[in-house]
């Protein structure tokens, strides 16, 4: 008997816990955060694609700028009345090039580059967005990964309980269903610790999916996380937002491009200048005589046509005004629910550390104590033992709540704000000059 309870008083050190590994990923080196994003930013489909999809809006800015395409032909002049003796004609060289009205290729630019701005936000928020996939996989791991630590913990002394009981009972000391009892605990625990496991398989899944990896590919441990504060307070969030998060900015650069495109509308009511160069035939000398042609390309459906673009054009403007807008109250509401949800999970995690678990030591300590001296029954160390297990795992819990919570809260601000060990941030935040190339800070 002084073999098992010392047994079990080796149980109450269960905190910190030792990495979870199974006979799998036993030889695995330990998982680290930032080799996993790097990883990520190279192999991900989905943030490829949409990296194209920014290049391809870049790649028509300088399309914007140009010319309409000139037009090149032939005419025959003063053909003979009533033949087609071309041959009699005289032969010109003609050249057509349209030219538009000062200010419709400027505005055309900047509408082209307001487009490529937005397709480089939402490439940035298909950044954030699977980075913040990844990062919550990774914590969910991190917790399953505690948990079956917790289980494999519990199955030890449960068994040792149950071992206890039998013993008490061969000697009359207590009653059958104590070791009934005891042995479901014992089946309880193993079938949860089985569970957890499938579980943990299914997240690997999930991560290798993200990371464009075999589903099967085993993975490590996490390394430990450190419990941190929350950082700052939602009105200093919200306004490194503004400038910072990228689908807030996508908006803003949807309605800039809407009042360019209104500016440009406005700009179509004027005339376009067609130029028409005409050169004689060349057998009449090297560089024979040629005509200037300039003409007018007048807006005459005005009334059914161009004027309704404005109209069109000026309700997209000020729907776009409104879509920012609303953004910008979407990005607040986020702002401050992650940040109330992460505090109150930082609070939590930091009275289980620091007053609910070191109680619940002091509780299995006590009733070992009472159980070894015969004053106390098993129960009452299983349920002490019990309690914990839970306060761990109520730590862990809030813990990756809390770290889950501050990836939303980055993906709403914009910036990372939580170090993960790199050098550089993970988003270096991206510009688009007006020839559409980016720029890095």
């Amino acid at each position: 008997m002084k073999v098992i309870a010392t047994l079990l008083a080796m149980t109450v050190g269960l905190f910190p816990l030792t990495p979870f590994s199974d006979a799998a990923d036993g030889a695995l080196p330990p998982l680290s955060l930032l080799p996993l994003l790097e990883e990520l930013r190279r192999a991900n489909p989905d943030l490829l694609s949409a990296r194209k999809r920014w290049e391809a809006a870049q790649a028509k800015i300088p399309l914007a700028k140009g010319l309409p395409a000139p037009k090149i032909g032939v005419k025959w002049e003063e053909i003979p009345r009533g033949t087609f003796k071309v041959n009699q004609a005289t032969l010109m060289y003609q050249l057509i090039q349209s030219l538009p009205f000062p200010g419709k290729l400027s505005l055309r630019h900047q509408v082209a580059v307001k487009e490529a701005q937005v397709a480089a936000m939402m490439f940035k928020q298909v950044e954030w967005d699977v980075t913040g996939q990844l990062k919550n996989a990774y914590y969910d791991l991190f917790l399953l990964d505690r948990e079956l630590e917790i289980q494999k913990e519990q199955i030890v002394w449960l068994t040792q309980a149950e071992g206890i009981a039998q013993a008490r009972y061969s000697t009359g000391m207590t009653n059958q269903a104590e070791v009934l009892r005891t042995q479901g605990e014992v089946l309880e625990a193993s079938n949860q610790r089985d569970v957890l496991i499938h579980r943990r398989q299914a997240l690997v899944a999930h991560l290798n999916h993200l990371l464009n990896r075999p589903s099967m590919d085993p993975v490590g441990n996490p390394g430990p996380i450190s419990l941190l504060s929350v950082p700052s307070d939602p009105e200093e969030l919200m306004a490194v937002a503004q400038d910072n998060q990228p689908e807030l900015l996508a908006f803003r650069f949807s309605a800039e491009r809407a009042d360019s495109a209104w500016q440009l509308s406005k700009r179509e009511l004027w005339p376009d200048l067609e130029t028409l160069v005409e050169l004689r035939d060349p057998a009449m000398g090297p560089i024979g005589p040629w005509d200037l042609s300039l003409a007018l390309v007048l807006p005459f459906w005005f009334w059914t046509k161009q004027q309704y673009g404005v109209k069109v054009a000026l309700h997209d403007k000020e729907s776009a005004q409104a879509a920012h807008q609303a953004m910008k109250n979407e990005v607040s509401n986020r702002i401050h629910e992650h940040w109330h949800e992460a505090k109150a999970a930082f609070l939590t995690a930091q009275l289980c550390q620091e007053g609910l678990i070191p109680l619940a030591r002091q509780a299995v300590s006590s009733a070992l104590a009472a159980y070894q001296s015969g004053r106390g029954s098993s129960m009452e160390l299983l349920e002490a033992l019990r309690a914990l297990s839970q306060r761990q795992r109520t730590y862990y819990e809030h813990l990756v709540l809390l770290e889950q919570r501050m990836v939303m809260l980055e993906q709403a601000v914009g910036v990372p704000l939580r170090q993960v060990h790199e050098d550089r941030s993970p988003f270096d935040k991206l510009r688009v000059t007006g020839h559409g190339e980016p720029v890095e800070p």
